[in-house]
């Protein structure tokens, strides 16, 4: 019985201290449990907060993401618009780019142009002064593009444009007396000659153009002392027909004498016509002085106004 209770009385204090371990467990496991709690309100906090701020920054990308995609609209919009402007100015350049290769291509009304309306056709534009073609030489104008054609002040008149394809002019001298009749007076020197168009052997001016020429005679008759009345005539000849003369002479009663014949006209004439002075009529023993150095026979001519028409 004694024995019993030994058993007993140990099974107490081991019971006993089983339970105090159990009870160090327990307060251990409830110091475990509150700190266990207190992480997992720590991380509830954290997260939420995290949450929050993630949401917030969420809200915020929305934004700008709808801004983006404003700011994205407005630029389709406006690529939109200059693609448009990009579109017209091709367009626009490219007529202009036919206006002035229309403007700057060859154009031909079939004539020479005579008025301001005619280099109108022809593409001119700028208002100034232009040479035309008038009835038979050039003439200068003004012409005013800004105006209509019908206005007064479209085309004014200025002058006369002293234009020449072949300049031509000539100035010829005799260094011999001449005393054959009804033939062409040659001349010996040429003291100038632009064009060519006279030949000195020959005596003949062969004009290069049609128009206006002027020409220019003077020559020394020698008349000597006889006792009958003598004299000397000289004229200029176009294609065999006499245009004009120029007359010496000197009474019965005279004695030796030196007159001057001079001979001057403008005459209208045709290409290739031919021009010379001959000695149509003279008394026995008059001639057309003239000697080495002395030069006392001149002619000379010149083309005043070229015929276009």
């Amino acid at each position: 019985m004694g024995e019993t209770r030994l058993d007993t009385s140990q099974r107490m204090e081991q019971t006993a201290i089983a339970l105090q371990t159990m009870q160090k467990e327990l307060n251990v496991l409830a110091e475990t449990s509150q700190h266990l709690a207190k992480t997992m309100v720590t991380v509830w906090i954290l997260t939420t907060a995290k949450l929050d701020e993630a949401a917030r920054r969420s809200a915020e990308i929305s934004q700008q993401l709808a801004e983006t995609n404003d700011v994205t609209l407005n630029l389709r919009k406006a690529l939109n618009e200059t693609k448009k402007d990009l579109t017209a100015m091709k367009t626009k350049v490219e007529d202009l780019t036919t206006e002035l290769r229309a403007s700057s291509s060859s154009a031909s009304i079939g004539k020479m142009p005579n008025s301001c309306s005619d280099l109108q056709l022809i593409g001119h534009k700028i208002s100034g002064l232009y040479s035309v073609m008038g009835n038979k030489s050039v003439e200068n104008v003004y012409c005013d593009f800004t105006k209509e054609s019908k206005d007064e002040d479209f085309q004014k008149f200025i002058g006369y444009s002293d234009v020449k394809s072949v300049p031509t002019y000539f100035y010829v001298q005799k260094n011999a007396s001449f005393s054959a009749a009804n033939v062409p007076i040659p001349f010996e020197m040429a003291k100038v000659n632009i064009g060519d168009a006279m030949d000195i052997t020959t005596g003949i001016f062969t004009t290069p153009r049609s128009g206006s020429y002027y020409f220019s005679f003077v020559g020394l008759a020698e008349l000597p002392s006889f006792p009958d009345y003598v004299y000397l005539e000289v004229r200029l000849y176009v294609n065999g027909d006499g245009m004009g003369t120029g007359y010496a002479s000197k009474a019965s009663e005279s004695g030796y004498k030196l007159s001057q014949i001079a001979l001057q006209m403008t005459l209208n004439l045709q290409k290739e016509d031919k021009v010379w002075l001959q000695i149509t009529g003279l008394s026995a023993g008059v001639s057309l002085r003239d000697a080495n150095g002395e030069h006392h026979t001149h002619f000379s001519g010149l083309l005043l106004q070229e015929d276009f028409s």
